[in-house]
């Protein structure tokens, strides 16, 4: 059956604008999340307003990207410098979304799951680095999304699907609908293993459960705060949505990550081990080199230590 036969280059010009618009909302999510007054954190029903002055944003200021550069980064009514981060999860979102076909099978379950993984990440990348926080209210939903993503595949006959894969139609190729589990690009033809509801839950407990464990074993031992709260959900949902090898494997990439800036920035301030880092920026720079890349790591990593 096929699914869409256009290009992928076609689909990135049609659902670029559409990221485009996600990265919008994303802004919203990234700045009204964190903040402490309930009416402040609407993402519903309040219309997009300045930070600043509060005054409401006219629907042609809004466009992505494009009101940015209009306005020359500046509010319409009060002059307040709109920060250059706005346009650039903008462009991020129509990055995600305009290019998750290139690396998902247009229109499949692993690519919805893709998809969505990208969004979060970019949401949680962002109120981590400006606010270092990881807000509830956006990772159990992704808790629950991660251990759902494994239930079609047991709830429908699965079915193959044909896709484009590049130009021409000698790259048509069959994939998987609901199989949950990586199938790399370009080809798509080597399926990774299935994540089932039993390895979503397990990859969630553990996520949550092996950092907690070892936080309170570093705050038994060095009497103060080491991973914090947001940084178990993080890990927990990462884990459900993608197993929990891959999960171990974001953990100690992101720890790697957060050590080599981390170390450097010790030394500079010479403030000991009490630097403030926001772990779950390095956490979202890890989780795609995992998981496009974990296998080939682990392969290296072990032909490097023999």
């Amino acid at each position: 059956m096929p699914l869409l036969d256009l290009p992928p280059w076609i689909l990135t010009a049609l659902l670029a604008p559409f990221g485009l618009v996600l990265g919008s909302f994303c802004n919203v999510l990234i700045h009204r999340l964190p903040q402490e007054d309930p009416a402040e954190r609407d993402v519903i029903t309040r219309a997009s307003h300045c930070p600043s002055c509060k005054a409401r944003i006219k629907p042609w200021h809004n466009v992505p990207v494009f009101g940015w550069l209009w306005l020359r980064g500046k509010c319409a009514a009060c002059g307040w410098r709109i920060p250059f981060r706005y346009p650039l999860v903008e462009l991020l979102g129509g990055l995600i979304l305009g290019g998750a076909h290139w690396l998902f099978p247009f229109g499949t379950l692993i690519w919805l799951k893709g998809v969505i993984c990208g969004f979060a990440l970019l949401v949680l990348f962002f109120t981590d680095l400006t606010e270092m926080i990881l807000p509830d209210v956006l990772q159990f939903p992704l808790m629950a999304l991660g251990v759902l993503f494994a239930l079609p595949q047991l709830l429908f006959t699965d079915r193959t699907v044909v896709i484009l894969s590049g130009h021409g139609l000698s790259n048509l190729l069959a994939v998987s609908l609901w199989h949950n589990g990586l199938q790399p690009a370009p080809a798509w033809s080597t399926f990774g293993a299935t994540l089932t509801w039993k390895g979503s839950l397990l990859g969630l407990a553990l996520g949550y459960g092996g950092p907690a464990l070892i936080a309170l074993l570093y705050k038994a031992i060095r009497k103060t705060e080491g991973l914090g709260m947001g940084d178990f959900k993080m890990l927990a949902w990462l884990g459900a949505f993608w197993g929990w090898g891959p999960m171990l494997g974001i953990l100690f990439l992101g720890a790697a990550l957060g050590a080599a800036v981390g170390i450097p920035l010790m030394l500079i301030r010479r403030t000991g081990s009490q630097t403030m880092l926001p772990f779950g920026c390095f956490l979202s720079l890890a989780t795609p080199l995992v998981v496009f890349f974990g296998r080939a790591l682990w392969l290296g990593y072990l032909g490097w230590v023999r």
